[in-house]
Parts: C-alpha cells; structure tokens; sequence
C-alpha cells in the first residue's frame, strides 16, 4: 500500500489498546505506554543465543521473517515498589505478571492487524505457556530479542529493565517486512562478551564469579540462592507454587531488585 507507514500504524494501534485495556473495569494493574523496538532477525546476537541454548532462532521459528517487532508494557512505580516488601511475591506484581500476559495477546492480534493491512506476513513467536522444564526457560525469548533491540539490560535471575529502570512484560512478533536498521557485524569475541555479560547480570550460579549478597539470599522464598549464586532449578520449583504453569522468575521477581 503505498504511502502506508506501518511502524505509524503499529504505534496507533499499541497506543489505543493499552488504553482500551487499562479501562476495563477488572483490570487493577498500573501498566505504564507499551514501548516498541525493531531489531533485524538475521542480527548475529541471535547465533550466540541459540549457540548457547539460551532461546531458538528467530528464522528457525519463522523462515519469512526478516524484522523482529518487540514490544514493552512497564510496570509502574507501585507495582515494582510493592514486591520489595514482605517474605512472599506482593499480591500487585503477582496480579500484574497475569494481566500484563493478557494485554500482551491483546498486543500480538494489534500489531498483526496492522501488518495485514500491507499484506505482510507474521507470526507469533511463542506463547507464555511455552516452558521448557528441562532448560529452565520459554523455547524463544522475548527478553534477549529486547536486548538485541537495544531495549534494555538483564538483572538477577534473568530480569529485564528497561532503560529507564522499569520492569516490563516483554513480548515479540517476526514479519517478512523489513522494518529495523542495518545491523553492524560482530567478532565472536563481541558475541562471546555479550553472552558472559547477561549469564554474569543474571547471577546463576553457572556464571563464572557470580556472587550474591546477604539481603540478596535472605529475600528469596524459595531458597534458590547461595553466596554462589542462583539454582535455576530451585528458583523453578517455587515459582511452580506460584505459576503451574509458566514456573519462571518473573512470576515472583523478589530478587530482582538486587
């Protein structure tokens, strides 16, 4: 279609049904304006992260796909603040972790719709419920495709901030239009740095050095951290408690903070 600015689209689109949502009576969440990011899907990033079996990709999931359409939706001051107090997850981040997943579907059909109005073509990427127990993590990740968009940075137990310090619901499309920048190449050695860079941010304890502090061990509810560092497993089957199932740290995110 030609004139048709797809981006100005999608962006129009996010915009109204964030606030649609945010309307409706049964949602209590304080969800901040999603913030969108577009990254390549042939971005040499992505060779790491399937490398080191920390999600698939991209193009082994959707070989059309040419541009990555990642979304943010933050969660507000209140939301964050109140999961710093108490022994267990606060009530507010528990329920956010639920309807920000709901906006996120609302989200994925939005951007779709706009794509389909130039005849592109595009594909979900995965679902929240696509949990490997095996490896501890969803088949893809939204969060890595954020990072590669530049969107942000990882914290303990694989949060992710945005670059303003928010938390956010993270999620992705893939399309076959070409919509994000040129990527600049990277040496293995950058690739390798990058890797060491988000397991040491995260502080599993398979990171090299990885260390946590006293407040750190003492604000887990599942006992999933040691001077040494996070137990993926451990971390898991307290969120289990939580999240049947989608059993990852975001659904508790008490360390997160540190």
């Amino acid at each position: 279609m030609a004139g048709f600015d797809v981006k100005r689209k999608i962006a129009e689109n996010v915009k109204k049904a964030a606030a649609e949502f945010a309307a409706r009576e049964d949602i209590v969440t304080e969800l901040g304006e999603p913030i969108i990011g577009y990254v390549d899907a042939r971005h040499p990033l992505f060779d790491i992260f399937m490398d080191k079996n920390m999600s698939e990709h991209p193009k082994n999931i959707y070989r059309p796909g040419i541009t990555l359409i990642v979304y943010a939706i933050p969660y507000e001051a209140p939301v964050a603040d109140s999961n710093l107090q108490g022994d267990a997850p606060a009530d507010k981040w528990v329920r956010a972790f639920t309807e920000s997943m709901w906006l996120s579907m609302t989200l994925n059909r939005v951007i779709r719709d706009a794509l389909n109005m130039t005849g592109r073509l595009s594909s979900c990427l995965n679902t929240p419920l696509d949990w490997n127990e095996k490896t501890f993590r969803s088949k893809w990740s939204h969060k890595l495709a954020a990072y590669a968009a530049g969107m942000g940075d990882f914290g303990p137990a694989e949060s992710f901030r945005l670059n303003d310090g928010r938390y956010a619901r993270i999620g992705s499309l893939i399309t076959d239009g070409k919509y994000a920048d040129d990527f600049d190449p990277m040496t293995d050695d950058q690739l390798e740095a990058v890797y060491l860079h988000i397991l040491n941010n995260s502080r599993y304890i398979e990171a090299d050095g990885a260390a946590c502090t006293a407040e750190m061990i003492a604000s887990c509810p599942g006992k999933a951290i040691s001077e040494n560092g996070i137990d993926r497993e451990k971390c898991q089957d307290y969120c289990r408690s939580i999240n049947e199932y989608v059993p990852c740290p975001d659904v508790c995110g008490k360390c997160f903070g540190f």
